[in-house]
């Protein structure tokens, strides 16, 4: 059995339907800002924001900025970072954005430490996962989005607020975890030229299918002996120690490998990362296992596939914070002399959390590993639909896509 880890929605020739929504809980208390790294002034992207002692969190968008919202009045405010010091702030009452200024983290190493053998770390990561991970079903609230762009331009943008259940990790197995979605909207380029029917399914379900830890599809023997293991620099993820181990394809199967680096907890031994890619040497059986299907006379060519799935150790255990998943492709139609490059990427971060008198998700109202998100989210232009919601904020250049994209449509209407 295989990660189901490279699933992605891309059908661009949808329908417009309404979707279910039900009503958010009210979020009073916000902060705004960007996060930057302190020396150089660059903005950081994936930098992890929580509220002290709450469940509340989000991540930076490619621009560094970030907006966290709270029912209850907060203190102070976590950022976290790979490679960086941890900064803790005070909540801003008077409303004002932030300028967090991040250092880079100092290692102090022991020589056990730098000599660690990668097979018995991961080995011991591995038996340690029921002790590190949760031991009773719980529900998160996630913020989910959808973005395919044709060259540069974005021509596809879907989001969503959905609820996962997650199930206790004693049992391995994503079997039973599934993901509902309460609200969500698409924004599709209304130009002919921009229209594309590839599809590759998948949506919100990757956050429960690509849970590598739980899904017991990598992290075995069998699977593992496909692979050399090399210790790379260790690195921090919020001032935690983190072994860092680099996973390079040693012989051929008959589905693509990985590339890649796993993060491993120095105290605890959680895993705390994966950042994984596709082999690309060779293409076709790269194509044979994402693409579902496309339209005759289409060449299609994937340039790159990767995952990246975070954990955040929070009250001693860890869980899934952040899910993001990339594909490049290239599209070749038959007498044409040019090719076009695409690119979809998928974002999933968890926004809050419940842990009391939590039931599963019906079957009948989960989110299905064959929908495709397009299909059921509605058209909604509204710069309020979000405001009751913790999300990822847009970047620049998104935003700028949303705004050509509604005046395309507003022109067409």
């Amino acid at each position: 059995m295989r990660l189901k880890a490279f699933l992605f929605p891309i059908l661009l020739l949808v329908s417009f339907s309404a979707y279910a929504q039900t009503d958010s809980q009210t979020l009073p208390f916000s902060a705004t800002g960007t996060v930057v790294d302190s020396e150089t002034g660059k903005p950081l992207q994936y930098v992890g924001v929580t509220f002290t002692g709450q469940r509340y969190a989000t991540v930076t968008n490619v621009d560094g900025v970030f907006t966290l919202k709270s029912a209850t009045e907060p203190q102070t405010i976590d950022f976290t970072l790979l490679g960086y010091k941890t900064v803790r702030v005070m909540f801003p009452k008077d409303g004002e954005p932030l300028m967090i200024k991040m250092p880079r983290g100092e290692l102090t190493l022991d020589g056990a430490f730098v000599i660690a053998d990668p097979y018995s770390v991961l080995n011991r990561a591995i038996n340690k996962i029921k002790d590190n991970y949760p031991n009773q079903p719980e529900i998160f609230d996630c913020f989910y989005r959808e973005t395919v762009q044709k060259r540069q331009r974005f021509i596809y943008i879907s989001e969503a607020v959905a609820r996962m259940f997650k199930s206790s990790y004693t049992r391995l197995g994503v079997i039973g975890d599934r993901i509902a979605v309460d609200k969500s909207r698409q924004l599709v380029s209304p130009e002919k030229r921009d229209t594309l029917s590839v599809k590759v399914v998948g949506g919100p379900t990757q956050a429960v299918q690509l849970d590598i830890v739980k899904n017991d599809d990598l992290l075995n023997k069998a699977e593992l002996a496909y692979y050399d293991l090399l210790m790379e620099t260790p690195a921090t993820i919020g001032d935690r120690l983190q072994f860092a181990i680099r996973l390079v394809p040693r012989m051929q199967a008959d589905y693509p490998l990985y590339n890649g680096v796993i993060y491993i907890d120095r105290e605890t031994y959680a895993f705390t990362r994966f950042e994984l890619e596709y082999d690309m040497r060779d293409r076709e059986k790269v194509t044979r296992s994402i693409l579902i299907s496309k339209p005759a006379g289409l060449k299609f060519t994937p340039t790159q596939v990767s995952i990246r799935y975070d954990y955040t150790l929070s009250e001693g255990v860890s869980r899934v914070s952040y899910v993001k998943t990339v594909m490049r492709f290239k599209c070749d139609w038959k007498k044409r002399l040019l090719r076009t490059d695409y690119t979809a990427i998928s974002e999933l971060v968890t926004t809050d959390r419940h842990s009391d008198n939590v039931e599963i998700i019906p079957r009948k109202e989960s989110f299905s590993s064959r929908d495709v998100l397009a299909e059921q989210a509605s058209a909604d232009y509204d710069p309020e639909f979000w405001k009751d919601y913790n999300i990822i904020e847009p970047s620049e250049s998104l935003d700028k896509a949303i705004i050509k994209i509604v005046r395309k449509t507003e022109k067409i209407e």
